[in-house]
């Protein structure tokens, strides 16, 4: 519950041509997901609150891509506001496979 205390969100200035898979690995450097006890955890990372981009796991090594990881972050802007917003949805200790097959098939997993 610690982590709960301070507010999570933070601005990070990256050159538009950034691949989205560097921005992940930078944040997953710095140990920006906290680590759940028993090393099991999900996260979905959006765009626009909506969007999938990728499934990470704390007991996977590498974040897994639904959407292709050199793609530039800056060609995730909407236009409506500066810059792009990335959000890491907890989806607790569900299976990530699971998670993962569920999104690439176009379909929201149970929660």
């Amino acid at each position: 519950m610690g982590d709960d205390i301070l507010p999570h969100a933070e601005t990070t200035e990256l050159p538009p041509e950034t691949a989205l898979a560097d921005v992940v690995a930078r944040l997953l450097e710095r140990h920006f997901l906290a680590t759940i006890a028993g090393g099991r955890a999900t996260w979905i990372l959006v765009t626009d609150g909506r969007r999938p981009l990728a499934v990470v796991a704390q007991q996977w090594a590498e974040p897994r891509f639904l959407v292709d990881p050199a793609m530039p972050v800056g060609s995730l802007a909407t236009g409506e506001e500066n810059g792009v917003s990335l959000m890491f949805r907890y989806w607790r200790q569900h299976d990530p496979d699971h998670v993962f097959a569920e999104l690439a098939a176009g379909r929201a997993p149970v929660r």
